[in-house]
Order: C-alpha cells, then structure tokens, then sequence
C-alpha cells in the first residue's frame, strides 16, 4: 500500500506513524509506505497498466471555488489516468464530508465509460467500505463532530473485446 501526498508536512507526518506501527508490530507494515508526489501529474509515472487492484480517495480537498474545481482529485480526464492505472475489476473507493464534493465525485465515476457503481449487495458485502468513514483521523474527527461522511465505491469495468 502506498500513499501518495503532496504536502511535505502530511507526508511527514505519515513516515512518522508507519515507522511507529513497524516499532510496535515488528515484522508488520513492511508493504505500506507514503511517498511526496504531485500524484494528479505523476500517476502515470509510479504505476503500470492494470497494476493497482484498489484505489482510495479518503477525504480529499474539496476546491470549493468553481474555478478550482479542475484540481479536485476526481474528475474526468484524471479517470482516465485511474482506469489506466487500476487493473480491470479493481475498485476506487471515495469518501468525503462535504455533500458537494461527494456528488461530484459521484458524478464524474457515473459518467466516466471505465466504471460502474456497486451493487447495494457488494458495497454491504465488501470489508473495506465499512471502515471508509472511521479507519483515518479525519474520518474520526467527522465522527466525533456528529458529521456525516459521503462514500462513493465504483469498479474498474472488464472490456471485453468481439473477435
């Protein structure tokens, strides 16, 4: 598992907590890791073609000013380079507390040709869609304010090519 931020104080900050937990679970946490990367230029750059099997947008910036909105961290033309990157199958999970964003990110994963949303079964189903809200700080910190988090889970469709 790798995380990709921007900000040198968050990447920091999270090489300080997996060292932590390496330290207290010896032999554990040896597959996670956080690297400072402008992932929405370089995405491309770290991956192959259909290398990643799941992908996580956990509370990401909002870009709330119309004009910004081309650098939120879901949008149509970096689903392009998500579906390159995600091997067909794989999923993208989307969690955020702002309502706005979250039909956004909705929106633009309805409207991209590559994916399609889960069924109500599979997202019941599926471990990781029940820990989208609570298993980070931010996610905790919503929690505790009595906030509500907005998810969006969508699969990375199989193409299947005619002879």
């Amino acid at each position: 598992m790798i995380g990709m931020e921007l900000r040198d104080k968050v990447t920091e900050y999270v090489k300080q907590r997996i060292l932590a937990l390496r330290l207290s679970n010896p032999g554990q946490y040896q597959n996670v890791s956080v690297v400072r990367t402008n992932s929405m230029k370089y995405i491309p750059n770290y991956f192959e073609k259909a290398q990643l099997s799941k992908m996580f947008f956990l509370f990401p910036d909002p870009h709330f000013k119309e004009k910004n909105h081309r650098r939120r961290v879901i949008s149509p033309f970096l689903l392009d380079e998500y579906a390159y990157a995600i091997k067909p199958g794989g999923i993208i999970y989307t969690v955020t507390d702002v309502e706005e964003l979250g039909e956004w990110m909705k929106s633009c994963l309805e409207n991209h040709p590559m994916f399609e949303s889960l069924s109500e079964e599979e997202l019941e189903a599926d471990p990781v869609v029940k820990l989208l809200s609570c298993a980070t700080e931010e996610g905790q910190k919503v929690s505790r304010n009595g906030g509500q988090t907005f998810k969006a889970v969508f699969r990375r469709i199989i193409v299947l090519l005619k002879d």
